[in-house]
């Protein structure tokens, strides 16, 4: 079975390619003219495009990698796993726009500040989505669970991490579903047949219940049923069980 030792293992991988990358974008930051925004900005895009596919990709083989080793374990035989795309280059450009914004009004350092989280949040995301793609792709069929890291989650990691491991694809975990946020650690762990689903310090059962109290809240006072309401208002009846507020970037 997956371990949390595992999840740990990956986690470290994938946050490594991440810090790698945001060391390159500040050294280039700091050769860079930033008195001139539109130039600065053009600038930045195409360095963001090329650091985003160089340590993404790394970030994928380390995660493919990852996924070969456990799959081992778990049932043996060789498995030859695939890279997940990584952020389009439109992604990146509309990505790298929007973070530059406050470079017009001066603001270099929330523009530094927006820049390392979009490119760490592409970079690991391309690393979660590998193990998602292999776990598609293995005749096994193993299944997979989003799961939060030891120190907790948001409201929207949670109400994904309450299903358990019940995706069994990208198509039937939904693409759109499986957005992460900036600084969201949460892993995919897979699950082939006749393994335990227990992973310390995850309880999906916990999360579950804290989901249904949330939507039948929703619902009681007329609400939208989505998701985000019900996220909202998790946050509201149990502040306690979450680390922030954030939900995954468009």
């Amino acid at each position: 079975m997956t371990t949390r030792a595992d999840l740990e293992r990956l986690s470290r991988g994938l946050d490594e390619a991440a810090r790698r990358a945001v060391g390159d974008l500040e050294r280039f930051m700091g050769r860079l003219d930033l008195s001139q925004p539109e130039m600065a900005r053009d600038a930045l895009a195409e360095v963001m495009r090329g650091l985003s596919v160089r340590y993404g990709d790394l970030a994928a083989t380390e995660a493919a990698e990852w996924f070969e080793a456990v799959r081992e374990g778990a049932v043996g035989g060789p498995f030859s796993a695939v890279l997940a795309d990584g952020a389009g280059e439109v992604q990146v450009e509309r990505a790298t726009r929007w973070a530059a914004g406050p470079l017009f009004d001066g603001n270099v350092e929330e523009t530094r500040a927006r820049l390392a989280r979009t490119l760490t949040r592409m970079i690991l995301t391309q690393g979660k989505d590998t193990v998602r793609r292999n776990v598609g792709a293995d005749p096994l069929r193993p299944r997979f669970a989003r799961v939060p890291p030891a120190g907790g989650c948001c409201a929207w990691c949670l109400m994904l991490a309450g299903r358990g491991f019940v995706y069994s694809s990208l198509k039937a975990a939904g693409f759109d579903d499986h957005k992460y946020h900036d600084d969201c650690r949460c892993m995919v762990a897979p699950l082939w047949e006749g393994q335990s689903e227990r992973i310390d310090g995850y309880h999906p059962k916990r999360y579950e219940a804290l989901y249904k109290e949330a939507r039948a809240k929703v619902k009681a006072d007329g609400d939208p049923l989505d998701a985000s309401t019900i996220a909202a208002k998790m946050r509201r009846l149990s502040p306690e069980s979450f680390t922030d507020g954030l939900k995954p970037a468009e």
